[in-house]
């Protein structure tokens, strides 16, 4: 395996208690730590359906390429996944573990456990999971959650409490964030950061930049780490500027595309610079407009100012469209059409009263002219 091949997890699995039980006091002696958190992560990951690099799962665990292909060898070995491969693609099939009973019946399984453990120690988990335990005659003395623990609690704790963690969205982007979420988990990207602030500057981020979903999802890791509380949206701003995507040729007329790809159309595929760019954003974040407008307005920016992209000319436009609240292309290109700068033109004389001379008349005159 590489860094660079793809992947996909199937999880078909439903682990009950009896099975959990299983994999933890059965399993982990087979298999080890690092494997047994291999198979938790990617059952808490689930099922996805959109390819995504190797890397990605690698610096999300933390671990090296060996260590990932170890921890796979023995989770097949023991039948909890399943390892397919196409090309360069690999897909991970996780299976549910034994329950108790059914691994003591696994004649291999079970020869294998007291090897690695002894027999002592499996006769001592035989005892304690086939014996029901009495607890009849004893006294409950467990300790209880002190009611002062909550005696901070808040108003405002409660409004967080109570809100709903919403499962559609509806922004007027091109970037379907619904798509986007419906294939990453929440270790990737907690439900803390799932509110429309943030969800909405990813759909706006990847409009502008025209960044696909798979790459956006392999940028979110790097801006919702589990250990912070801040999304950090300046440095997902940063990675979609520097990320280079391939060009495709536009129709004329068509501005129901990112901003990006748009602009590199504009200029015979050239990259798009730094500056452009940060101009893009400005327009959406500051200026408000929606991405078809910002791309009527970059066109009309570069007809009139001779393919330059004049702040002076640009951001008084991009002003009038917001305030006008101009939000399709068809809208902002009759509004800009008919604020259209008149050319200076020089006045057309009318000569038709304009007295006549012939020769005699001029020479008299220049002869007075000469005295």
């Amino acid at each position: 395996m590489l860094g660079k091949d793809l992947f996909c997890i199937k999880a078909d699995i439903d682990i009950s208690v009896e099975r959990y039980k299983a994999l933890l006091l059965l399993y982990e002696p087979l298999i080890g730590n690092d494997a047994l958190y291999l198979y938790q992560y990617l059952s808490l990951k689930g099922t996805n359906n959109s390819p995504d690099e190797l890397n990605v799962l690698l610096n999300s665990l933390n671990i090296s390429i060996d260590s990932f292909e170890e921890s796979i060898k023995k989770l097949n070995i023991y039948r909890l996944l399943r390892t397919l491969k196409s090309q360069r693609a690999f897909v991970f099939v996780l299976l549910n573990p034994l329950t108790f009973r059914e691994f003591v019946d696994d004649d291999l399984f079970v020869r294998d456990f007291i090897l690695k453990t002894s027999g002592m120690y499996y006769q001592s988990l035989l005892a304690d999971n086939y014996h029901s335990f009495n607890d009849s005659s004893y006294e409950d003395i467990s300790y209880k959650m002190p009611l002062d623990e909550l005696d901070k609690w808040s108003g405002d704790n409660e409004i967080y409490l109570k809100k709903k963690i919403k499962k559609h969205y509806e922004f007027n982007t091109f970037f379907d964030i619904n798509v986007f979420l419906k294939d990453i988990s929440v270790n990737l990207l907690p439900l803390r950061f799932r509110n429309d602030e943030i969800l909405y500057q990813i759909a706006v981020l990847a409009d502008l930049y025209n960044i696909s979903y798979d790459k956006m999802r392999s940028f979110i890791p790097k801006v919702a780490r589990l250990n912070e509380e801040e999304f950090d949206l300046k440095l997902l701003k940063k990675l979609c500027m520097q990320s280079r995507n391939d060009y495709s040729k536009l129709e004329d007329g068509d501005y129901n595309v990112p901003c990006q790809l748009f602009l590199m159309n504009k200029q015979d595929g050239k990259e798009v610079s730094p500056y452009d760019k940060n101009t893009i954003y400005r327009l959406a974040n500051d200026y408000h407009l929606p991405i078809p407008v910002i791309n009527v307005l970059l066109e009309y920016t570069l007809n009139n100012c001779n393919n330059h992209l004049f702040d002076s000319y640009l951001y008084p436009a991009a002003s009038d469209l917001h305030r006008n609240n101009v939000s399709d292309a068809q809208t902002a290109l009759a509004f800009l059409g008919q604020n259209q700068p008149k050319k200076d033109e020089l006045p057309v004389y009318d000569d038709s009263n304009n007295p006549s001379y012939d020769e005699k008349r001029f020479n008299e005159l220049m002869a007075k002219r000469g005295k």
